[in-house]
């Protein structure tokens, strides 16, 4: 993996995981009610993830050259010309798309368990 793929995929982690503390803290926080806090982080996870998927529309080869892995990376080290800037452009693309992917799974399993916890809370009570 080039260099910038590796700074692309360094900063989405890095963002993934203020995020994921982020939905830890407030599901900690709702812990009382453990169906209302699976659901608080699975929306958490959907936001992320869409959020993601507008950087992705809205990605252009200029928005590229404007982004934290380009600016990070020594200008020697940068993709010169349109077709390394293309290959730059799909890399960051790929990486995103792979993150708000990973993202709406976790979310997705998040609602499933919030369901699945919430209906047996409730057949619990009938009985």
């Amino acid at each position: 993996m080039d260099r910038f793929a590796q700074f692309s995929f360094a900063v989405a982690f890095r963002d993934a995981s203020f995020v994921g503390l982020t939905g830890v803290t407030l599901m900690v926080g709702f812990s009382f009610d453990p169906p209302l806090a699976l659901a608080i982080g699975a929306h958490i996870a959907l936001m992320f993830s869409l959020f993601l998927l507008y950087r992705v529309t809205v990605l252009t080869d200029e928005r590229v050259k404007r982004t934290e892995p380009w600016r990070e990376l020594a200008p020697h080290e940068r993709p010169r010309g349109d077709f390394a800037l293309a290959i730059a452009h799909n890399r960051l693309e790929e990486v995103l798309l792979r993150f708000s992917k990973s993202s709406a799974g976790v979310a997705c399993t998040l609602f499933v368990l919030s369901l699945g916890i919430s209906i047996l809370s409730r057949v619990a009570s009938l009985s």
